[in-house]
Parts: structure tokens; sequence; C-alpha cells
């Protein structure tokens, strides 16, 4: 059963929690002790000149309104001024004006050296993050929403920044503070500072029993708003298909259904923020109610002047400032606080490609695969004791149907993911004890959709090689068949190609991307459907291209089309999982089974077509891919 005790221990807990997250970061923050020190020493400052600030009052309360005879720690000071009132106002207002101007001045340099500290931890941990991230496995981001990592790249990040620099700066400001305001209350009136602090168990207990409670409202509002943001880019990515299936009312609908339960949880953490200052503005009037009770009836009975009543009062408004906004800093801590989960759940993903040791050179290409058999997390195989060799300069052909497992075989090539048993070896040696980078700088792909990015079409053709010279690129472009009509377009070479190369068709893209793999200039080369999709003059087109990319290397081709399966030197049907045949054109037709099946629905007699019951036609692009 829960207990009001229980919950304040989880609270705690929770706390405790955040805490230790926050340390995480330390190092990051500690390299920038320089800036911190010097942000601290303003701090102090500013203190100093709040603690200041009060006394300008007294005097002109005591000394000037109610013409008290004057008395400083500074003998040579009461002499000078003597009984002049007029010289004690000139004095207390020439001493606000300076404890203001000072006190600007130590607020600037603050906010101004926690907010470079703060925006330069945060772009360092944005870059660690992205950099871990590019680094895990293709199986952490098939199961990842694209959206929900975006948002942890932008709104968590900059939440994370508040926590890391400027809120736990302002706690140590305000905790400075805090303290001065304290001390100098009891050495002024120890019976008030006692009333003055007597609410301020209350308000800490207001902020364990809160904090909690907006961190979670706050973690699950972050889930929310990653949801939201994955069904927009999911939306705007397909969005040809939403127009083509006329859906645009009904993803507004879903976009409306999100809005409101990203609203509802949003609502309950601001009401939770609401009744957290709301406890707090209440036991601050009671202490304040206390104490000006107190210490009216002091100075009614001479044990106070106005002046020090007024000094105290002031002092205490002070006091309790600091705490209002602790507690403020407290609720943006709550809610930072979950940012810092989601942040450090991606960064405490564990790759599970290891880097190997050793720098692969350039490769020759001869690949193996040694009884190899890879499971994904659903436990079931998806390819089962794969026993297959390809020499090098050899072009392989990988069939079969969808779900057979050609993609999860040539992802095992670059290290995209790790066999689960036996061993993919590249003359000779497992491709795990080359290193990542090494190993795929030997390895070039030309997949499916030519899978461009925004930018220039130089920009796209020199991905690979970044430092290729103007000839390499041009070369490549013209052993690709894509020169000519580069050299059409206004800016030729220098054109911005739209986001995902949607301003390109699709025998285009597929030209520049084979580009790409020539300017590379990688001894392996894995192709993923080449052809699909494309008119008969496009086909042609990259086919000509790939003719030119495959001279002298190692390919590896997930291929369905006759044409580039008749063309390769060895055609490895894949069914379930296994290799069920291997070998020429002409050897597996001689053979029968599977690989005529497939071949007899791409013949002439065929027209590349099959007929169902029903009169659907079928694409062996559907049937075998």
């Amino acid at each position: 059963m829960a207990t009001p005790f229980n919950s304040i221990k989880r609270q705690i807990g929770g706390l405790k929690v955040s805490f230790e997250m926050i340390v995480r970061f330390r190092r990051d923050l500690m390299k920038h002790w320089p800036r911190l020190l010097l942000a601290i020493i303003c701090a102090l400052g500013y203190t100093a000149m709040r603690l200041a600030e009060p006394w300008p009052l007294k005097f002109v309360f005591d000394n000037v309104l109610v013409n008290r005879p004057l008395v400083t720690p500074f003998p040579w000071l009461n002499d000078w001024l003597g009984t002049d009132r007029m010289r004690v106002l000139m004095l207390a207002v020439a001493a606000v004006l300076l404890f203001a101007l000072m006190r600007g001045v130590f607020y600037y340099f603050q906010s101004v050296l926690t907010t470079q500290v703060g925006q330069e931890v945060v772009i360092k941990i944005r870059q660690q993050l992205f950099a871990h991230v590019q680094r895990l496995s293709l199986r952490f981001h098939n199961r990842s929403s694209t959206g929900d990592l975006l948002m942890r790249f932008t709104g968590d990040i900059n939440n994370l920044r508040q926590l890391l620099a400027a809120t736990l700066l302002s706690l140590l400001s305000e905790s400075i503070i805090l303290i001065g305001f304290v001390t100098v209350m009891f050495i002024m009136n120890w019976q008030l500072a006692l009333l003055a602090i007597v609410t301020t168990p209350s308000i800490l207990i207001l902020l364990v029993f809160y904090s909690s409670r907006i961190r979670t409202a706050a973690r699950k509002q972050r889930r929310r708003e990653g949801e939201l943001a994955s069904r927009l880019h999911e939306t705007l990515s397909n969005m040809h298909l939403v127009q083509m299936f006329t859906q645009e009312d009904e993803e507004e609908e879903r976009l409306r259904k999100l809005n409101k339960r990203s609203l509802k949880t949003g609502m309950k953490a601001t009401r939770l923020e609401g009744q957290l200052n709301q406890g707090v503005e209440i036991a601050v009037a009671i202490g304040m109610g206390l104490t000006l009770w107190v210490g009216a009836t002091q100075v009614i009975d001479g044990r106070l002047t106005p002046g020090e009543l007024l000094v105290f009062i002031t002092y205490m408004q002070s006091f309790y400032r600091p705490m209002r906004r602790l507690s403020r800093v407290a609720e943006r801590a709550s809610k930072a606080s979950s940012c810092v989960d989601r942040i450090t759940e991606v960064l405490d993903q564990e790759p599970e490609i290891r880097d190997g040791r050793r720098e692969a050179g350039r490769l020759r290409g001869a690949i193996r695969f040694d009884h190899v058999t890879f499971t994904y997390a659903d436990g079931e195989a998806t390819l089962r004791d794969i026993d297959l060799t390809i020499e090098p300069g050899q072009t392989v052909a990988v069939i079969g149907q969808s779900g057979a497992g050609k993609s999860t075989l040539v992802s095992l090539l670059p290290r995209l993911y790790d066999a689960t048993s036996g061993a993919v070896t590249v003359d000779g040696r497992d491709v795990r004890d080359y290193t990542i980078k090494s190993l795929r700088e030997n390895v070039s792909v030309v997949p499916q959709d030519g899978a461009l990015f925004g930018g220039t079409i130089r920009d796209n053709i020199v991905y690979g090689k970044t430092d290729a010279t103007d000839e390499e690129v041009v070369a490549a472009a013209q052993d690709a068949q894509i020169h000519d009509h580069i050299m059409r377009l206004p800016k030729g070479y220098d054109t911005v190609v739209s986001e995902r190369g949607v301003s390109l068709s699709g025998g285009q893209r597929q030209r520049l991307a084979i580009a790409r793999a020539l300017v590379k200039d990688a001894p392996i080369v894995v192709l993923d459907e080449p052809t699909t999709g494309l008119d008969a003059e496009s086909e042609g087109a990259v086919i000509k291209a790939l003719d030119r990319l495959l001279v002298g290397r190692t390919a590896v081709v997930i291929a369905h089309h006759l044409e580039t399966i008749r063309r390769a030197d060895l055609i490895v049907v894949l069914e379930d999982g296994r290799i069920v045949d291997q070998g020429t054109h002409d050897d597996l037709m001689a053979r029968g089974g599977r690989y005529q099946g497939l071949f007899d629905l791409q013949s002439p007699q065929g027209a590349g077509t099959r007929v169902t019951e029903t009169g659907t036609v079928i694409s062996l692009a559907r049937a075998s891919s």
C-alpha cells in the first residue's frame, strides 16, 4: 500500500537519479572551468550588491525622515555627515545608483558566461550523440522512430542545455544569495530570522513532492511529441502516396488525435507546475505575515528601529525571491531530467558492431560466406547455413522471393550486421578483424532508389570520396551515362538536387549513384535491384553504366530482371534463407527447378508477366523480389 512516506522516498530517489545523470556530463562542464569560475565570482559580486542594496533605505528612514543620530562603523564618515540630512540623503541615493550599476554588471557577465558554457556543452553533447547514433547497427535504426530520434537531437538537447548550464548555475547563484541573506538576517535579529525561515521545510517538501511528478509528466509529453514528429516525418516523406490515395483528411485526423494526446500530457505537467508555485507562494506569505507581525511589535516596543525593520523585510523579500526562483529551477530541472533520460538512453546503447583492429588496405575482393546463419531479434533465422564462394572480379546475382534473405545477405558484407554464426571473409580474413572504416572503404553500394542527398550534383557524386578532382567527377559521370544530361542543366554539376533526389527521374538517380560508386573506386560493389521500376530506355542506360562500373570489380547484385541475371558469372537462388541452387544461367536452366520457373515468368512467351485466375497482372518484380 502506498504511503506519503513511500511517495516522498520515491521522489527523492527520482531526484537522485536525475542528479546522477547530470553528473554524467560533469567532464563536459569542467572543461570550461575558467569561465565557470569567473561566473561564480560574478555571482558572489552580485550577491554582495544585493546584500548592500537595502542599507541606504535604512539611513533614509532613520537618519533623514526620523532624524535619528547617524552611527556608522566609520568615525570619519559620522563627522563628515554630522546632522546634515541632505548630505545623508545624497549619499544614500548615490549608493543606490552605484549598487544598481554594479549589480547589473555582475549579472550581465554571469549570464553571458553561463550561456556560453551551456551552448558549447550542448553542441558537444549533440556531436557525441550524433557520432554515437551513426555507429549503432541497422538493428537499432530499424526499430527506432526517425521522428523520435530527431526530437532527441533538437528539443531534448535544448532542454538539456537549461539543465546543465542555466539551471545548475542558477541554482548555484541563488544558493549563494540565499546563504548570504540568511547569515545577515541572523546577525541583525535572530528571532525574526527564525520566523522568516520557518516555512522553508514546507517549501522543500513541496519541491520534493512535485518534482518527480513533473518529471514523469514531462517524460510522457516528450514521448508524445516524438510520436507526433515521427508521424509528420512519415507523412511528408510519403506525400505522393497520401495524395494518390486521397488520404489528406485521414492524415489530418490522425494528426489531430496525436496533437490532442500531446496537449493532454502537456497540460498535466503545467497543472503540476501551477500547484507547486501556488504552494510555494502560500508558504512564503505565511512566513512574511508572521515576521511582519513580530517585527512591528518590536518597533513599537523600541527594540527595533523602523529602518532596521525595513531592511529586514527587504532581506526577507529577497530571501523568498531566490526561494521562488529555486522552485522554478526545480520545475525546469524535473522537466529537463526526462530529456536527460532520453539522451542517455541512446548514449547507453552499446554498438553491436565491434570495431576490428586490422587496417584492410585495398582488398582484392575474394569473398566467402562460410556456413553463415543470421537471426534478428525476433529469434527466427533469416539466413541459414549460407555457404558461398565469390572469386575476385566475379559478378554474382542473388535472386529469390521477397523475404528470402537477399538484402540481409549483402548487408553482412560491409558489416551493417554481423553473422550470428559462421563467418564472412574477404581475402581470407574474417570481416570482423578489419576496422569498420577500412572495410567499408572497400565496398561501394548502388541502392535501389539511388538514395541521393539534398545538395549539388557534384556533392552527391563525391559523397564517397570528398577529395575527388573535377576530372574524376566528369569521367565517372561519363562512364555512368549521365554527363550529357548534367551539362544540359542550368548550372551543370552545381545544380542543386532536391531532398532524396525527387527532382530527377529514377534512371537519372540510379546513374548518379553509379557515378558515385565509380568515383569511390572500391574493389567490391553491392547493387540492390539497380534497374527496378525503370522504363526500357532508362534501363538500357543504367545497364551500360553498370557494365563500366563492374569492370575489374567483385559485384554482388540483388536482381530479378532477366537481363541483369543472365549477365552474371554466378547466380545464387535463395529461398527461406537458404541457398537452394547456384550456378551459371545455362547450368541452372539445364537443371530446371526454381530458377527455371522464375526465368519462364520473364521469357518472351510470358512477356515478363503472368496472369492470375482473377485476371490480375503481376510482374516478376513483384513475384520474385
